[in-house]
């Protein structure tokens, strides 16, 4: 597969944003979907002020997931760890199939996401059914 060289720049007038997973969120792609065939992607997400997130545990069936908050706050939950909060220059890896979900966010937040592949699914998850042996 040949991949291609991309450029994109946000537009000044922080338009380009859509909504998409999370209804509490907008996202922009960076063209990085198309660029790699797919094999990876990444978008910037940024909260839409006075919505809440609303914690639902899920899993992700990625290979990679990095998170890279680039403005505001956003505080995690993980099945393995427990509540982590990430700030302006912080960074989360989730594993492949993590439990976790989102606690909360800052209004002003803003976080670049790079996934592998860029298409993936997403499962709610019962954390008490899951932990039954």
């Amino acid at each position: 597969m040949k991949l291609q060289t991309t450029i994109q720049h946000e537009p000044k007038d922080g338009s380009g944003f859509d909504r998409g997973l999370r209804e509490f969120f907008e996202y922009r792609d960076t063209g990085v979907n198309e660029a790699t065939g797919g094999m990876f992607g990444a978008h910037v997400i940024r909260a839409i002020p006075g919505k809440e997130a609303k914690p639902t545990w899920h899993t992700h069936t990625v290979g990679f997931q990095l998170f890279y908050v680039l403005r505001g706050w956003v505080e995690f939950e993980y099945e393995d760890i427990g509540a982590v909060m990430l700030e302006a220059g912080g960074s989360a890896f989730q594993p492949p199939g993590v439990r976790h979900r989102e606690l909360r966010h800052s209004d002003d937040l803003e976080v670049l996401e790079i996934v592998s592949p860029a298409g993936f699914a997403t499962s709610v998850v019962d954390l008490e059914e899951a932990r039954k042996p």
